[in-house]
């Protein structure tokens, strides 16, 4: 039996609000709101009595109400798949094809505010949450007209005390969301870290569509299990996003990349199976933080990222 035959056998076949924070100059001596009505100081974790302020200060909202974005949450178990290289590309094909694109990096790791040039002393998604400040004040401009909200830059203390937030806070996202503002015209790209975390959770809640990133390699395919128990209760809901599975990186010269691919489709069966081919001028534009699609067109990577925006449009269409 060949290697690639082993492939197949598995499947059945031989905070407290600061006004300096609106001019984006934190103090790192907030508070953290905590629902059992105490607030731990950031400097040293001290607890001490008293209420923590809402959200935005105005009542919770229960989920993104009214007119809303589509949100397109990328997802992934393993890490290093290029993950945040394809939301950045995404974004970029998405506003070039005339949709109104915002960006938002959900990874502690900050790795979209390198794909987009942000400076990294910015505020984020990080701090500007622990601190009640509200997201519009930080989109950053990003490549052919979208917008982009960095995680930004944040200590091991911060870090933890917002993990420990979202846990109890399920709704973080979409409220954060709906304050945005955003109209049914914008699209929502959600960069996720590796694995089963707070943040994928989160994205999860508020998708519409989810875009599973895997690279042609047995890694990720054996992944694909456990990936399945985190969407299932999501996918169950009444509202369930449609999943997408993405083999990213595909280099065709490969033998062993296309039994993968292979394999991949033979595992999911029916369920959609999209692929982006490797192009070494994608990894360069990350070097000099320059537009992906600036230095690729007319190649199978650019034709497979305007083919992925325009699906992404269609299912936006979808009722």
């Amino acid at each position: 039996m060949s290697r690639t035959d082993d492939l197949f056998a598995p499947f059945g076949t031989s905070v407290t609000r600061d006004p300096k924070v609106r001019k984006a100059r934190v103090h790192f001596f907030g508070t953290l709101p905590f629902d059992d009505g105490t607030r731990v100081n950031l400097k040293d974790g001290s607890r001490f009595p008293g209420p923590g302020p809402s959200l935005y200060g105005q009542p919770q909202l229960d989920a993104l109400t009214g007119p809303r974005p589509n949100v397109v949450a990328l997802v992934s178990i393993n890490g290093g798949v290029g993950r945040s290289t394809l939301a950045t590309a995404l974004s970029s094909g998405l506003q070039r094809l005339g949709e109104s694109v915002v960006a938002l990096d959900l990874d502690p790791q900050n790795a979209l505010r390198q794909h987009f040039g942000v400076d990294h002393e910015l505020l984020g998604v990080g701090r500007a949450s622990l601190f009640n400040a509200r997201w519009e004040t930080i989109l950053q401009a990003g490549f052919a007209g979208c917008q982009v909200i960095p995680f930004g830059d944040t200590d091991f203390q911060q870090k933890e005390n917002l993990q420990r937030w979202l846990t109890r806070e399920p709704k973080w996202l979409a409220q954060h969301l709906s304050a945005l503002g955003l109209s049914e015209r914008h699209i929502v790209i959600v960069d996720t870290p590796a694995g089963n975390s707070i943040y994928l959770h989160q994205a999860l809640s508020v998708a519409d569509i989810v875009l599973v990133v895997a690279q042609p390699n047995a890694a990720c395919l054996g992944t694909l299990d456990q990936l399945d128990a985190v969407l299932a209760p999501y996918l169950e809901r009444e509202r369930a996003p449609r999943c997408h599975f993405v083999i990213n990186q595909l280099d065709e010269n490969s033998a062993f990349c296309l039994d993968m691919v292979d394999a991949f489709k033979l595992r999911l069966g029916e369920k959609p199976l999209e692929v982006v081919h490797s192009d070494p001028l994608i990894a360069e534009a990350l070097a000099f933080a320059t537009d992906p699609l600036d230095n690729i067109a007319a190649s199978l990577a650019y034709d497979d990222i305007n083919d992925l925006c325009r699906l992404l449009i269609a299912r936006k269409k979808c009722p």
